[in-house]
């Protein structure tokens, strides 16, 4: 008897098991139906302030403004560019003229430097005409004595 009981205790749980599988399935339906529904109606809601946003607006309307911003930044710039100038200075300098005149900066100071130079000795210091007492020293004395020994030793 008491396995009797047991295989109907369990017939019965996997009945309650099936049935709460069954009712938890419906729930997650329950609730994924629920989410799409409530996305459903803030993409409606999106929709709708989209289009009343719109609906004031055109493409015409958007271009003709946005050329007005292209118009007025323009003028922005020309004033900024018209105020960035140096005041007194009304020519734009002249590129060649600038190196012109920078070589003839060079120029003058090559010609100073020149100036600067000492001039070449036009004249030589004077040469005594006399010869000194001592020319011959005592190293040059002993050298022509061996040379005439060795000349006599020759001659013999």
């Amino acid at each position: 008897m008491a396995l009797k009981r047991k295989k109907t205790y369990e017939a019965n749980i996997e009945k309650i098991n099936g049935a709460r599988m069954t009712i938890e399935t419906q729930m997650m339906a329950i609730e994924s139906a629920n989410v799409n529904l409530e996305t459903m109606s803030a993409m409606r809601a999106g929709a709708e302030a989209m289009k009343n946003i719109h609906g004031s607006m055109d493409i015409d309307k958007v271009d003709a403004t946005m050329d007005e911003i292209r118009d007025q930044m323009d003028v922005a710039n020309e004033i900024s560019e018209a105020i960035s100038r140096p005041v007194n200075v009304g020519d734009e300098l002249d590129e060649d003229e600038l190196l012109n005149e920078l070589e003839e900066l060079e120029q003058e100071e090559l010609d100073a430097k020149m100036l600067e130079t000492p001039s070449l000795v036009v004249s030589a210091p004077n040469v005594p005409s006399h010869v000194p007492a001592h020319s011959i020293n005592a190293e040059e004395d002993d050298e022509e004595a061996e040379l005439r020994a060795l000349k006599a030793s020759i001659a013999m």
